[in-house]
């Protein structure tokens, strides 16, 4: 592993580096709260390469502090990775919205384009809460054509519109997290029954960025329509991209809502497809803000964390269990209820809606 620091806000500045024909470019936006998570995700990234290729990972650094810094280069220190180092300029996010676990860190993706260097002409995106178990290398071979990013829809809130987009709407909607994740699509000129990526794993078109600007739109975007964000970065990316977007099979962005879904019965996407991103993920993204390594999470896929987890300097790693406490348990009843009751009010409006 190699590391390359810059404090560069721009893409001419951003740090030289070669790459061959067996490289892979990676970008991924992280802070000192999400250092261990995106130690496994690099890891497992590193180790379902194919034999001779390499990453070449521009970091785009939220603030992560020393000791936490030593366990990512001590677990990569033998891998195929090369890594620059890129400190943004956060107050270009100051006025944007945040909450629950996000933090502006999330948006950093927004300025892929004009951080990395302009001979980068595409790029994967990673979340920093990954487990990779395929190679890398089958996302970057796929033809991005025109499209502005490949990604997949989002199996929590499928659809522009749930409503318009789902052919199995009745079945599946009680369990969907949003029925229109861009409320104001209709003011915007969207096609409701189009589908709605999640950006947790895309493979970005920079040329077309730049071209277009998107850093500018994207930003645009989230300030000329505060009060409809929701998903933060998510909804400014799905506006932006409406209708320019390319697919790839949804087994490569795993979220952890599929598992909300009863059975196939009520699968909001294509049975087959939803079937394999169930069972057969390429990668497992750990979505939710319930975290695999909080001492209060139950998340679905907590086991493929740590089996990720003891690959790195933090093996062994568990969380302090002696901290959950009675508001732990509270807050856990209490949102357990409300979806309880929104499952409940939207089966009854589905049988109302059937005569």
């Amino acid at each position: 592993m190699n590391t390359q620091q810059s404090t560069a806000a721009t893409a001419q500045h951003a740090p030289p580096a070669d790459r061959s024909d067996a490289t892979i470019d990676v970008v991924c936006a992280a802070d000192d709260a999400y250092a261990m998570p995106l130690a496994v995700t690099l890891k497992s990234a590193c180790r379902n390469l194919a034999k001779g290729s390499r990453i070449r990972l521009f970091f785009i650094t939220g603030g992560i502090n020393d000791a936490n810094w030593s366990m990512i280069e001590a677990t990569l220190a033998d891998e195929p990775i090369d890594i620059h180092v890129i400190q943004p300029d956060r107050a270009i996010f100051a006025d944007l919205t945040i909450s629950h676990h996000i933090s502006h860190t999330a948006y950093f993706r927004l300025l892929t384009a004009e951080l990395l260097p302009s001979d980068v002409r595409r790029v994967i995106y990673l979340d920093s809460d990954l487990f990779i178990q395929e190679d890398l290398g089958h996302l970057w071979a796929l033809p991005i054509e025109a499209n502005f990013c490949l990604a997949t829809v989002d199996v929590a809130c499928p659809y522009v519109d749930a409503r318009l987009g789902c052919a199995n709407y009745r079945m599946a909607n009680p369990y969907m997290a949003s029925l229109s994740p861009i409320r104001n699509y209709r003011e915007l000129g969207l096609d409701g029954s189009s589908e709605y990526f999640n950006s947790g794993v895309m493979v970005l078109n920079l040329d077309l960025w730049r071209k277009e600007e998107m850093a500018t739109r994207l930003l645009k975007t989230l300030r000329d329509n505060q009060k409809y964000v929701w998903c933060w970065d998510q909804y400014a990316l799905n506006v932006a991209c409406h209708g320019n977007w390319g697919r790839f099979d949804p087994r490569w962005n795993q979220g952890a809502h599929v598992f909300e879904y009863p059975s196939a019965r009520h699968a909001p996407i294509e049975v087959n497809q939803w079937d394999r991103m169930r069972t057969d993920p390429a990668i497992v993204h750990f979505t939710t803000e319930f975290k695999p390594w909080q001492h209060n999470s139950n998340h679905p896929r907590s086991e493929v964390f740590y089996e990720g987890l003891d690959e790195t300097a933090w093996r062994g790693w568990r969380p302090d269990t002696s901290r959950s406490n009675f508001k732990d348990w509270f807050n856990r009843q209490v949102l357990a209820a409300i979806k309880q009751a929104t499952i409940s009010s939207r089966r009854l409006t589905s049988m109302w809606a059937a005569g």
